[in-house]
């Protein structure tokens, strides 16, 4: 069994739980009313242990519904809904996606509010308490979830925002085929779900100021799938000018599952999942019209073949929203430079993808190491030159079978996840755009899961959305019902854990507070000075306390600088290039 279970069963319960809960509680709170150009929201408004108060709008409609002849089409803008008001108290359905997993995870209860008119995003607006006549950056938060998985409700923003005093909003995207399946022409040219997301920027741009929040400082933050997303709207002349900050969070535009690269093409993909719900493939006219026949649960759970370094359905290079890979436009410097960048990720992205078919010693013996490095080696086109290339930097031990487990879970994370988001990181600095780079390291002391796992995927999203300060936290304003009592239910939070999530909070807020301008340094909750990563190579560790650090995995750059993410190809060498010399490519 592979331990991609591992993440989600504990991102999906945990995090959905608290909006679950606060679901539940939100009728305690008094009702508000928020007068839009479009019509009327009614949420609700809390009192926190901050001492202000939030509005909470959840379910805020920002798209006509996608639809009969809108499935695999662009978003159309929401019309005008006056002279109803709009009952904005509870989460909106989540996009289409395999319930079984979710549910599996989430007490199977908590995504049985599925639909395919989806399109929703929740505001969480703190109350300015420390100059009211002046607006509050937002943050807007792009889910993960492999481009097929997750909706914005499992993301509670009410810590981030009463704490970190800035306006939070979740927003929800088309999932799977009905957000990102191509016909690769104009008949459904695909980044539907990009472009679900770009709307949404659209709506915050032109709505967020009846909030109490600032249309011109936006920051854009996202994980994993998330994370890719954001940083392909730096690279998508179509977001100019919509936000003016990213935080790509584990995964980026130069992550391998960030966009389709050549040779594959998702428009093989959506042939085969044409030809698995007997539709004709004949043309693209009758390959839509005939997927638009069928159900959204048919098409969201039938997976069909596709390339394994990426989802079934993901971005893709369409000429409209994206001009080309993103490393070419990064490298010709075709992005949005008018933004700033805060990029990292955590030791152990990989571990949930680990096969856990450890011996009896717990781990891979020598000839295990490589027939796993083999398979992983095959998603290229001359894949025993990979390998071999791959084997000389990341060489398994004849006497520690842990080990490993260790080294091939850091090569995938490095490949996956690390080494894109170092990369992105310089590229940005050497183009003239201010980056900062992180290393979230921190492990709780009461973390359930195996310490061979480390720090896994997602580990920092408990402490950027408060997960630890929920126990100071009363449900809706009523004491009777308090929010520590969900939390028994999986880990206890102990002090350090605390101060972790209010740094995390610190971070992520004070960087979405900068003005625009060319800062290449911001302070951090210790005093200490974060430079951006440009050539002193500085980046941050996120641990039991904040330390600045330089030169993240020098050791395997050499290796990984040089491979060219887009060929699948590896040049005809059996030994260890000299670190001068290319490696791949």
């Amino acid at each position: 069994m592979v331990l991609y279970t591992v993440l989600y069963t504990v991102l999906y319960t945990v995090l959905y739980t608290v909006c679950l809960l606060t679901a539940i509680c939100s009728s305690r709170g008094s009702l508000v009313t928020t007068d839009l150009p479009d019509g009327q929201l009614q949420g609700y408004r809390l009192d926190t242990s901050s001492g202000n108060s939030l509005d909470i709008y959840l379910g805020v409609p920002f798209a006509e519904p996608p639809v009969g002849p809108l499935r695999f089409a662009p978003p159309l803008e929401k019309r005008s809904w006056r002279p109803r008001v709009i009952n904005a108290t509870s989460y909106g359905p989540a996009c289409p996606q395999p319930l079984h997993f979710l549910q599996q995870y989430s007490f199977g209860k908590s995504f049985s509010n599925v639909d395919e008119d989806c399109l929703y995003l929740n505001i969480y607006a703190p109350e300015n308490t420390i100059d009211p006549q002046q607006s509050l950056p937002v943050m807007v938060w792009i889910h993960g979830g492999s481009f097929r998985y997750g909706s914005g409700s499992e993301y509670d923003g009410r810590i981030l925002a009463s704490r970190g005093g800035v306006i939070v909003v979740t927003v929800n995207y088309r999932l799977g085929a009905l957000g990102f399946l191509s016909t690769d022409d104009a008949v459904t040219s695909g980044n539907q779900g990009l472009l679900d997301q770009l709307m949404a920027l659209k709506w915050v741009n032109r709505n967020i100021q009846y909030f109490g929040g600032d249309p011109s400082q936006v920051t854009l933050f996202g994980q994993s799938a998330g994370g890719a997303s954001v940083s392909l709207h730096m690279l998508s002349p179509l977001s100019t000018g919509l936000f003016q900050a990213v935080i790509p969070q584990s995964g980026c535009a130069l992550s391998p599952f960030s966009v389709y690269r050549p040779p594959h093409s998702v428009h093989t993909t959506t042939r085969n999942l044409a030809v698995m719900l007997n539709c004709s493939v004949k043309s693209s006219r009758e390959l839509v019209d005939c997927l638009r026949q069928r159900s959204a649960t048919d098409i969201v759970v039938t997976y069909p073949e596709h390339p394994n370094m990426i989802a079934a359905f993901a971005p893709r290079v369409d000429g409209y929203f994206l001009h080309d890979v993103p490393e070419n436009l990064i490298l010709r410097g075709e992005y949005n430079h008018e933004v700033r960048v805060m990029t990292g990720y955590v030791p152990n992205e990989s571990a949930d993808e680990i096969p856990d078919t450890f011996n009896a010693n717990g781990g891979y013996d020598v000839s295990e190491y490589k027939s796993l490095v083999a398979s992983w080696s095959s998603r290229y086109l001359h894949s025993h030159l990979v390998e071999s290339a791959v084997t000389c930097y990341y060489r398994p031990s004849e006497t520690d079978d842990q080990e490993n487990v260790q080294t091939f879970m850091q090569l995938k994370s490095d490949y996956g996840y690390i080494i894109p988001h170092v990369q992105l990181a310089s590229s940005l600095n050497l183009n003239g755009t201010n980056a900062w780079l992180y290393d979230f390291n921190y492990r709780s002391r009461n973390y359930p899961e195996p310490p061979w796992m480390g720090i896994i995927h997602a580990s920092e999203l408990y402490y950027l959305f408060g997960t630890p300060l929920f126990y100071s936290e009363p449900c809706a304003g009523d004491p009777s019902i308090t929010c520590p009592q969900i939390w028994t239910s999986y880990q206890q939070w102990d002090k350090l854990d605390t101060e972790i999530s209010k740094h995390m909070i610190q971070l992520w807020s004070s960087f979405a507070k900068i003005k625009i301008g060319k800062n290449s340094s911001m302070n951090i909750p210790n005093g200490d000075s974060w430079n951006v990563f440009d050539s002193s190579r500085q980046y941050l560790g996120i641990g039991d306390s904040l330390e600045l650090r330089t030169n993240p995995r020098h050791q395997v750059l050499t290796l990984w600088d040089n491979f060219e993410y887009q060929s699948y190809y590896a040049n005809p060498s059996n030994r260890c290039r000299k670190p001068s010399d290319p490696v791949l490519g």
